[in-house]
């Protein structure tokens, strides 16, 4: 008997041997899997949150019809993901008007541009959805019957007093950018470029999604071309989005293999600014297939235009 209560004790310390050791095992290596984990974790949402920010740099540089960006921020943040956004805005011959904000989302795994829902439209117009401003619209000469009908609104622009606007001008055909300088009057200004669409492609459709290079002053210089094109010229590794099975990234680096130089390249309309009754000069010009009216704001004594 003595014997088998030794045993039991023998039995017993090693039971509590190993119970110690297992508690000691699950104290020490709990918390140093959790950081493992933690900075997994951490590190795969710092990398989509770097190609969300990426994207969003993208975008702004070739896909941002004259509309700028004041900031770019991680909105939210948590242990699964989080949100980066962007306040917007237009500059329209030195009036700020506000444009909303642009989001992304982001987990450990994938991150996105959130492009849903933010454009309203009707047959005759498309309006942002956050600030309701009018959006101005570019059209495809090879589209008889686009989405949202043909405009030519230079008249009624012009007819307004005491304003400053926004106008796309879609041109009957593609011109160069010394083209385009050539023809506009010195107090209307140039503030983006669009570099159209292919084949029967409606950007009507596109919910603002257009390509195209901002000036800086009015003007493009070779420097920011050569930046512009490099972009575009990547976009194959990126996906830049699709409408109607027509690819922006894919017409992106078309445009880019075509247009290397700012010298070569050519346009297919431009976002123009100025005083409102300034846009009288461009009445009835041939060169003008379509124009259409954007984001307009009263002129206060306060605030000089630009030109």
């Amino acid at each position: 008997m003595d014997d088998n209560k030794k045993f039991e004790r023998l039995a017993l310390r090693v039971k509590l041997k190993r119970w110690l050791m297992t508690i000691l095992l699950i104290v020490v290596m709990v918390p140093v899997m959790a950081g493992i984990g933690y900075k997994v974790t951490q590190n795969l949402s710092s990398t989509q949150t770097e190609k969300l920010m990426t994207q969003f740099t993208i975008r702004q540089e070739v896909m941002a019809p004259n509309i700028q960006s004041s900031d770019l921020y991680i909105s939210n943040s948590g242990l699964g993901g989080g949100e980066v956004s962007s306040h917007e805005y237009k500059d329209i011959d030195g009036y700020h008007i506000p444009w909303g904000s642009a989001n992304g989302t982001y987990n450990w795994l994938y991150s996105e541009i959130n492009n849903d829902n933010l454009v309203d439209t009707t047959r005759t117009a498309a309006y942002n959805r956050v600030t309701q401003e009018k959006i101005p619209m570019f059209y495809n000469n090879q589209v008889t019957n686009p989405a949202i009908k043909k405009a030519n609104e230079l008249a009624a622009v012009s007819s307004m007093h005491n304003y400053v606007a926004e106008v796309a001008v879609s041109f009957d055909q593609p011109m160069t950018y010394q083209q385009i300088l050539a023809k506009l009057p010195k107090n209307i200004r140039a503030n983006w470029f669009w570099i159209g669409v292919g084949g029967q492609a409606d950007p009507t459709l596109q919910d603002n999604n257009l390509m195209g290079i901002r000036s800086v002053g009015g003007k493009i210089t070779d420097l920011s071309y050569h930046s512009f094109w490099k972009t575009l010229k990547a976009a194959k590794k990126g996906n830049l989005g699709q409408f109607n099975q027509f690819s922006l990234s894919k017409y992106a680096t078309q445009y880019a293999k075509k247009y290397s130089s700012l010298r070569q390249a050519k346009f297919a309309g431009v976002i123009l600014t100025g005083k409102s009754e300034s846009f009288k000069a461009l009445r009835n010009r041939s060169w003008i297939s379509e124009s259409s009216v954007g984001a307009t704001i009263k002129r206060v004594p306060y605030i000089e235009p630009k030109y």
